[in-house]
């Protein structure tokens, strides 16, 4: 029996804000399986926009020529630092189910934990790394797990982290908030829209800052012709 990869990416603006800092780009990996990369931009707004699309549109060409996630990492910073001198910042995390080598790669530069294991015992995966873009020797997290049946790994940006703050109520402790929610079997998209709806509720329906929440689950499944799906709900402004 095979595993199936069921991948969600929930999303919103800053409010009253037309253009996310956030940028989001799923790709298949030229050895098989898929990566999703996740690029919060320095600030808010067009320029953050410009930013986060920069460093994804890098990222995403070096991991379609086959470049490992890593070093994809570590040149997407180079290029950012070389070019603007340590002004501007970004965080980067790219998590693919790589078909070759049977795991699932976590790849970060970032500033907010990620959520891993199976639905029933989820455990954080703390944050060693910085955001790209700032000093010359950055370096990237790696973290790696065997592709198993039920497996869960789940990644923010820092508006979903800081989600209450505005208002006292502390960080959003995503860990503890899907301990505490009946997940049961959900899929990754529920998983997804349950976290963003969190962060808005907590933000009282005008978040402080972009939000965007990946989710990753790889499921068995027996389907015969091997189909691939991919849906997208965009609303325009």
């Amino acid at each position: 029996m095979s595993l199936a990869v069921d991948l969600a990416v929930a999303k919103t603006t800053k409010y009253a804000t037309r253009e996310s800092g956030d940028t989001v780009e799923v790709i298949e990996r030229p050895t098989g399986g898929v990566s999703v990369v996740t690029v919060d931009g320095q600030g808010s707004g067009r320029a953050a926009k410009t930013l986060s699309l920069l460093v994804t549109a890098k990222a995403v060409a070096l991991l379609k020529d086959g470049v490992r996630d890593g070093a994809v990492a570590r040149a997407v910073h180079d290029h950012l630092f070389a070019f603007r001198g340590g002004q501007v910042s970004a965080t980067l995390d790219i998590l693919s189910v790589d078909a070759a080598a049977q795991t699932v790669l976590l790849t970060r530069n970032a500033v907010t934990p990620a959520v891993a294991g199976h639905l029933g015992a989820l455990e954080t995966v703390p944050v060693s790394s910085g955001p790209i873009g700032r000093y010359l020797r950055t370096r990237p997290q790696v973290v790696e797990w065997p592709m198993v049946d039920g497996w869960f790994v789940v990644t923010v940006t820092d508006g979903i982290a800081a989600a209450g703050e505005r208002s006292g109520g502390g960080p959003f402790d995503v860990l503890a908030f899907l301990r505490r929610s009946a997940l049961g079997a959900c899929s990754a998209v529920e998983v997804a829209d349950l976290i963003l709806q969190e962060a808005i509720r907590r933000d009282a329906g005008k978040p402080g800052d972009d939000l965007t929440v990946v989710a990753l689950a790889l499921h068995q499944h027996e389907g015969h012709p091997l189909i691939r799906r991919l849906s997208l709900a965009v609303p325009l402004p």
